[in-house]
């Protein structure tokens, strides 16, 4: 009876794949970064024409200013990065990041269609009288073919054998 099915081919596997994006947080080092200077230009005045306030260019020169700076890195975090000027040079430079690299886990679980076996009770008969109660067993193999074994008795308690055989029908 095999033979007369559609296809002799086993039934492909069932695949079902999940997909987990789980997202990493990248720890850098902090270091403290201190820039040197390449090139120097120096620029000459002889004389002012306005009054010059010497405290307050010198109070102004000696300050420290701290500056920051928050850069977007596209959809994954940003960076923030903060300056201490003083003496018209970069005294310190601090850079902190927070950057959430997805990382893309892929699990395929994948399915068999196991062989089955099924075992259950049997009755058939009309409404006056009952012609065979029995207990069955159900084969099912891998390409969804269905074999049925009971044995039973009849209504004069009997022994009776049956046998069946299902096939799947394709949705």
């Amino acid at each position: 009876m095999r033979a007369c099915s559609e296809d002799n081919n086993p039934v492909e596997p069932k695949v079902i794949t999940k997909i987990e994006v789980r997202y990493d947080t990248i720890e850098t080092i902090k270091q403290t970064y201190v820039p040197k200077y390449i090139t120097k230009i120096e620029t000459v005045i002889d004389t002012f024409t306005t009054p010059i306030d010497t405290i307050n260019i010198l109070k102004d020169y000696y300050a420290k200013y701290y500056y920051s700076d928050t850069l977007q890195i596209d959809t994954v975090g940003y960076a923030i990065i903060n300056d201490t000027i003083t003496q018209n040079t970069i005294l310190a430079r601090d850079i902190r990041t927070n950057i959430l690299i997805p990382i893309t886990t892929i699990t395929k679980e994948i399915y068999l269609n196991n062989r089955e076996l099924y075992w259950g009770l049997g009755l058939q008969g009309r409404t006056d009288q009952i012609n065979y109660l029995g207990g069955e067993l159900l084969y099912k193999n891998k390409k969804y073919q269905v074999y049925g074994l009971g044995i039973g008795v009849n209504q004069d308690f009997k022994p009776v054998i049956s046998g069946r055989m299902y096939w799947k029908i394709k949705n």
